[in-house]
Parts: C-alpha cells; sequence; structure tokens
C-alpha cells in the first residue's frame, strides 16, 4: 500500500507540465482529453488533475475521472489519489459526492494528519501521522473514515513497527479509532486479539480509554502487573482508576480524581486499597494485612475574599510506604497528616482557620500524634503611625495544640488549649542606601490552658509575658566596581556588607511551667540579651552574550561567588539550645554540643562560575569542642540535554548522627527520543546503599519503551534482604505509559 501512495506523490510534478486547460464550469482541471458524454455527464481521461472551486483543498488525480455536475458525484478509477490539506488516500477506484465531501475507496490506503499539538516526541520527533488502509475505505465526515477488511498505525513506514488488523475500524482523526475484532502485529507477527478496542489518537494528549499496562517483579511483591483506565471527562478534569496485581503479595485498587476550576482553584485526590496476603521473604513471615492510602490537594476559591486549602497524605501502615513506594522520599516517609484552612485577607486585615494533624511512627505500635485542632489567627499588617516613623502590627493566634504518645492501646494525652497575643512596632531609622537600621518592640502575652509542676503537666492555667527589643544594623555596605573584560566577565562588583543584631527578652516570671508542644514561641529563655554579628562578601559579574546586540537588552548579574560568615552570642547559656538560627543547637536529649554562651561558627558559600554550573557549602563549626557540626554540599549542572545534581551532608548529633551521600543524573539524546536517569541516596553513616535506581527510555517513529531498575533497602540493619525491582513498559504513539499508585518509573504521572 504505501509504494502505491509514494509512487502517486512522485507523479504531482509531471502532472502538471502535461495538462491541457479544463472547461467544465465550477471546476478547475488538467488533463489529456476532454469529453462531454450527456448534459451533466463529463469524462476525463489520461494523467487528470480535478479540483472543485467550491471545495478549496480538495483535488482527484486519476487515469478516468466521470463527473456528473448536476448531483456532485465524482466517479474516479487507475491509481486514483485524493487529497486534501490534511489527508491523502490513494485507491484503485472512489465513488464520491464532491459537495459533502464523503465516498467510498475501493482496495485503498491512507495517511492523515493528527495535529500540531500532539507529542512529538512520542513519534520520535517526526510528524505525527496515522496510516490506515482496508479493501473498502469510506470517507463519512471531514476527519472521520470507516475502514472494512483493513488495518491502521501511526508508524508511516515501509514496514510498520506495529498495526492494528480488523474486520471493521471507525477512525475519527484527532480523536480516536475503534477497531472491531483486532489483532495486534508487531513486525508482521500476531501478539494478541480483542474482540472490541478503543484506541486514542487526539491532538491534545487526552482521551479517554484503557492504558497500556506495566510489568514489573519485585523481592517482596512477586511479579506485578499494573492497569489503568483513564477517563477524560472534560478539558479541566479527570478520572483514573488503576489496579494492581502482586503475585505474592495480593492487590491493590485505587483512583484518582483531578480538576482545575479556575487558575487558582483545583486539587487532585488519590485514594487506594492494598489487600496483602501473607508471604516469608527471606524466612522471615510477614503477615495478612489490609492497608489504606489517601493523598491529596486542593486549592478552592470561596466567597467574600476566602480560600480554602486542605492537604491530605494518610496511611494506614507505615510499613506500606518502605515496602511499595518506588521513591526515596515516600519510602523514608513515617507520617500520616491531614491539614485544611481558610484563610482571608480584607484591607490591612488577615485571618486564617485552619486545622491540622499528623502522627509520626516509631515502630509497629508506637507513634505520637501532633497538630492543632483548631487553630484561628487575625492579623493587623503592619500599619504607619499618621506621620511618625513607626509602623504597628498585632498577631494573635487562639488554638488548641495536640501531642499524644501511643503504645499500641495505651495513650497518653498532653493536649491543651491556648491564647496567645503580640503587638508590635517597627522603627526603620535609616534611609542611607549604605547603611539599613530597624528597631523592633514587641510584648507577647501566651495563655496556656495547662502548665507544668515539678515536671508534671496539671491543669492549672498559666500566664507568660514578656518583651522582646531587637536592633538590626545591616551595613555599612562596601562596594567597588571592577571591569576585567575578559572571558569570565566584562564587569564585575565586590560587595562587602557587615551585620549585626542586638536582642534582648525580658525575664519571664515562672518560664519552667511552660507545656511545650512544638511552636517557636513556646521554646523562649527569658532574661537574655543575644548579640548575632556575620559579614557578607559577593562577587556579581555581568557578561554580555556572544550574540548581543546594542538594541538587545544587557545581560542580568550573576552572583559570581557568596560567602557568609555568622555566630550569636548570649549572656544565658540555656538559650543556646533553642536558637532555630542554628542546625546544631537545639537540644531534646541528644545533642552533640552541651549549652554555651556562643552559637556555632555557621559558613555558608554559593559560587556559580556558568549559569548551568552551581556549587553551595554550609557548615557550623564549634570552636569550644573543635568539632564541625554539621557540613553539607552541593553541587548541580544543567542543560537542555543533560542534568546532574550531588550533595553530601553530614551531623554529629549524638540522637541520630548522619552522613549521606545523594545524587542524580537525567540524559537525553536523539531529538529526547533516547534518555534515562540515575539516582543515588548512600547511607554512609551506616554503610548502607538505601536506593539507587536506573531509568531508560528510547521512543521510535511511533512506539517505545522504558525499563526500571531499582534496588532498595527498607529497613537499615534488617535481616530483610534488599529488595531488587524491575518494571518495564511500552508506548504506542499518542498513547503514554502510566505510572503506578506508587510511583514506577520516579513518578505518579498517568
Amino acid at each position: 500500500m504505501t509504494p502505491r501512495l509514494l509512487v502517486c506523490t512522485a507523479l504531482l510534478a509531471a502532472l502538471h507540465a502535461a495538462a491541457a486547460s479544463a472547461q467544465v464550469p465550477g471546476y478547475n482541471s488538467k488533463q489529456f482529453r476532454i469529453e462531454q458524454v450527456d448534459g451533466d455527464h463529463w469524462r476525463f481521461t489520461g494523467q487528470v488533475e480535478l479540483e472543485n472551486d467550491e471545495v478549496k483543498g480538495q483535488k482527484f488525480y486519476a487515469n478516468v475521472v466521470d463527473l456528473y455536475t448536476d448531483s456532485h458525484r465524482l466517479e474516479a478509477s487507475g491509481n486514483v489519489l485524493y487529497e486534501t490539506a490534511t489527508s491523502r488516500i490513494a485507491a484503485e477506484r472512489v465513488i464520491f459526492n464532491t459537495r459533502a465531501g464523503t465516498g467510498t475507496f475501493y482496495t485503498a490506503s491512507g495517511l492523515a494528519s493528527i495535529g500540531e499539538r500532539a507529542d512529538k516526541s512520542m513519534f520520535g520527533a517526526l510528524e505525527p501521522d496515522v496510516y490506515f488502509y482496508g479493501e473498502t475505505l469510506e470517507k463519512t465526515g471531514e476527519d472521520k473514515y470507516k475502514v472494512t477488511k483493513g488495518g491502521f498505525t501511526t508508524c508511516v513506514q515501509p514496514t510498520p513497527r506495529w498495526e492494528m488488523v480488523a474486520g471493521s475500524i471507525t477512525i475519527n482523526v484527532g480523536d480516536y479509532a475503534i477497531l472491531r475484532n483486532a489483532v495486534m502485529h508487531v513486525k508482521d507477527v500476531p501478539v494478541f486479539y480483542l474482540p472490541i478496542l478503543y484506541y486514542p489518537i487526539q491532538d491534545d494528549d487526552r482521551a479517554t480509554g484503557f492504558l497500556l499496562p506495566v510489568y514489573g517483579r519485585s523481592t517482596y511483591q512477586g511479579q506485578s502487573v499494573s492497569n489503568a483506565f483513564f477517563w477524560a471527562i472534560s478539558r479541566n478534569q479527570d478520572l483514573s482508576v488503576l489496579h494492581d496485581w502482586y503475585t505474592a503479595r495480593g492487590q491493590g485498587y485505587g483512583t484518582e480524581y483531578r480538576w482545575v476550576a479556575t487558575p487558582t482553584s483545583g486539587g487532585n485526590l488519590r485514594a487506594y486499597r492494598l489487600t496483602q496476603k501473607a508471604a516469608t521473604v527471606n524466612g522471615i513471615p510477614l503477615p495478612e494485612q489490609n492497608s489504606f492510602l489517601v493523598n491529596g490537594a486542593v486549592n478552592q476559591d470561596l466567597p467574600f475574599n476566602l480560600k480554602g486549602r486542605a492537604i491530605v497524605d494518610y496511611s494506614s501502615s507505615f510499613q506500606v510506604n518502605q515496602l511499595y513506594s518506588r521513591d526515596i522520599y515516600n519510602a523514608t516517609q513515617s507520617v500520616s497528616r491531614v491539614t485544611g484552612s481558610v484563610t482571608g485577607s480584607w484591607s490591612f486585615l488577615n485571618a486564617s482557620l485552619a486545622g491540622n494533624r499528623q502522627q509520626q511512627f516509631f515502630g509497629v505500635t508506637q507513634s505520637i500524634v501532633t497538630g492543632s485542632m483548631p487553630s484561628l489567627t487575625a492579623a493587623v499588617s503592619s500599619r504607619k503611625l499618621g506621620r511618625l516613623p513607626l509602623f504597628f502590627a498585632v498577631q494573635s493566634e487562639a488554638s488548641r495544640p495536640i501531642y499524644i504518645q501511643k503504645d499500641g492501646s495505651n495513650e497518653i494525652d498532653s493536649s491543651m488549649s491556648k491564647v496567645d497575643i503580640t503587638p508590635t512596632l517597627r522603627a526603620p531609622l535609616s534611609k542611607l542606601p549604605f547603611l539599613n537600621v530597624n528597631l523592633n518592640m514587641s510584648y507577647r502575652i501566651t495563655r496556656y490552658s495547662e502548665s507544668l509542676e515539678n515536671n508534671r503537666q496539671v491543669e492549672v492555667p498559666y500566664l507568660r509575658r514578656y518583651a522582646d527589643m531587637r536592633a538590626d544594623f545591616v551595613g555599612p555596605v562596601f562596594s567597588k566596581v571592577y571591569t576585567p573584560n575578559n572571558f569570565l566577565a566584562d564587569r564585575l562588583k565586590h560587595v562587602i556588607e557587615p551585620a549585626f543584631s542586638v536582642q534582648r527578652v525580658t525575664a519571664i516570671d515562672g518560664e519552667d511551667r511552660v507545656v511545650r508542644l512544638g511552636s517557636s514561641y513556646d521554646f523562649v529563655v527569658g532574661g537574655v540579651t543575644r548579640m548575632t554579628y556575620g559579614l557578607t562578601n559577593r562577587v556579581l559579574v555581568r557578561k554580555a552574550a556572544k550574540d548581543q546586540t546594542a538594541a538587545a537588552p544587557a545581560s542580568a548579574p550573576r552572583d559570581l561567588l557568596t560567602a557568609s560568615v555568622t555566630q550569636s552570642y548570649y549572656t544565658d547559656q540555656r538559650a543556646s539550645r533553642f536558637d532555630s538560627t542554628y542546625n546544631s543547637t537545639y537540644v531534646d536529649n541528644g545533642s552533640a554540643r552541651p549549652p554555651s554562651n556562643y552559637s556555632p561558627v555557621a559558613m555558608q558559600v554559593r559560587t556559580q562560575p556558568m549559569t548551568a554550573l552551581g556549587a553551595s557549602v554550609r557548615a557550623e563549626y564549634d570552636y569550644a569542642t573543635r568539632k564541625m557540626l554539621s557540613v553539607s554540599t552541593s553541587g548541580d549542572y544543567g542543560v537542555p540535554a543533560a542534568r546532574v545534581a550531588v550533595s553530601w551532608s553530614r551531623s554529629l548529633s549524638s540522637f541520630f548522627p548522619t552522613n549521606s551521600v545523594n545524587g542524580s543524573t537525567h540524559l537525553t539524546m536523539l531529538g529526547g527520543r533516547l534518555g534515562g536517569d540515575y539516582s543515588l541516596n548512600w547511607d554512609l553513616q551506616r554503610d548502607v546503599v538505601l536506593q539507587q535506581r536506573v531509568t531508560a527510555f528510547y521512543n521510535a517513529q511511533c512506539c517505545g519503551v522504558v525499563v526500571e531498575y531499582s534496588q532498595y533497602n527498607p529497613y537499615v540493619g534488617s535481616v530483610l534482604p534488599t529488595d531488587r525491582r524491575f518494571n518495564i513498559g511500552f508506548t504506542l504513539a499518542g498513547v503514554g505509559t502510566f505510572s503506578n499508585f506508587f510511583g514506577n518509573f520516579g513518578g505518579r504521572s498517568y
């Protein structure tokens, strides 16, 4: 079929040179011979080219054409070729209605364009077309065809990599193809039979139908097959129904609903039920259990300038995440949380009603529930007081913090209620460009419904009051501009920016009675003066692009190097334990650093020698103990065809010391047809590779394959073996590969 189509195309140039002018009213024709058989019956013979003036872009080529002008009927035979702007059909003969644009082609083959909006990466970066053929081919609409005893494919090649052969095919170009008694052939080899098949070929990549299944194998789950049905409800909403079958552990059922109501309203909700049967892995019995997982996020515009938000990430068993999740972040999460809020802003007033609950698991039976149910906050944004250089603001909160310790059926509930009000005055004292001075003074009043007596929580209210005064100085700033005009920069600016702040918190009467349940202002030490001092060096460069013209805007400056060092001094050593500015100060019976009048020295360096290349280092050093308490470094390089990111971090916390390396790479070649990813998560502290994953894909002209292999250690030090996972999925042009609920191929997109 295809050679005939190509031969007809090659003859088009010769047709124009050899033809003569036609005399049929309403038609523009070129041919060797024309005769009027009857009043409305005209016959064209030779190498005929015929175009209807009423329907532009519609052309016929044939050896013999009989045209009936009154009924707009056309009969053609001998090397027939029908051509429009988006399709071409070759046939032995055709009967056609030139006005309606419909007709029947016999022993025909056709080629039609799907559309410009189709994802060309699924077609090997070539034009997205669909090829079809059959004993008869009926054109029933502008882009609608019915094929009898034929086939179709999106592989427009002499020997298609795949094709669907069927007794009857209905094709709506840019939308769908329905096949009855269909057999899929791969390289002329029959693969499977379906009594009916709905195949999407939409130009916007959204079509209702079954997605291609994904096959996998895992040490824990055994072999698996994941299926999904995608329902494109409308342009702004869709629904996916999922099913996973694990030969060793059971089955899973799930669904996802996504919607976009307005640019600021929408969301997605996902629910999944996993039925696990009992199994033995490496001699370790795994129990039978049912698990439920729900996650999603919602943003919704409400009346009266209100906005609603909700996030849910619930798992009935944290072990499900460890054993089934495909990415390291979800696999290491042992928290179930639900949050929701309604916020509003009116002039200078902001208010929010929120609730959140999260459960942190520490084992099969042990967990801690925290959050706030509910929490009402109201704030008056900063307002200038008349002509005075003073700005006034108020923050307030009424909440019921939750803190429940669970161990099996035993619970210790430390939840209580509190009300907090904080008025603030701010005075900017300097408007100089090289010096910034700000004074802040606030008075905080907090009422707790319960308090501590002899380290025991009792139902005795406690009112805490203290004043907080702070002065911030940035500068004087020194800067100098250089013009090196070298490969690195045309202009270079060096900025030295010192900073100093002093803060005084007044004494708090009975501060040891505070029940600390998580809010940052609960961990305040009274009667303390805190001084923070630091220095920042910045080197900014500007380099014009090679093809930059005088009319083009100048390139933006880039931070070539930023280096800063910061430390704090406290008049009371207790305050060093609760300063959130530093990563190594907070103490919960597990710090490697004892209380001190000085904080660690925090150092941070960031460099970006090129737009695509950057690196950073952050470290905290304790001068008193001569120890590097924490250090982390990262680097990244990214261009359209390749991305690399590597990070290393180490902490000396005696409660949970860490030392880990994480890295990821992404590479694409051949115009996006070939590519892959590699990621590594290595716990150096315990000398365990938590996870390493390799994903590779290849998209040919009309089909593709994606393969994933990963190794994952769900339990550090466990007797359970490393979970080795393998997944493979195939793609046909216009139909992508989906990921199951737990994220095959590094994602959760369907």
